[in-house]
């Protein structure tokens, strides 16, 4: 399978799954952009910022780059 072909199935499978465990998740999400917290950290791709302090997506802005500099 191409690489972009996985990228997208991958999106609509976490989409339908999403939908399906909280139909409200889209649109409580689209309501949410007021962090109170802004995150500088590295572009690792194996760390989810917000996993690591417990938050949910919208409770943190996230800053990422490369080595943290």
């Amino acid at each position: 399978m191409k690489e972009l072909e996985r990228l997208y199935k991958n999106n609509l499978e976490w989409a339908t799954r999403i939908n399906a465990e909280t139909p409200n998740f889209f649109a409580d999400l689209s309501k949410q952009q007021s962090p109170d917290y802004l995150w500088i950290g590295c572009s690792d791709s194996r760390v989810v910022s917000e996993q690591l302090v417990g938050l949910q997506p919208g409770e943190l802005f996230v800053h990422r780059n490369i080595a943290n500099v």
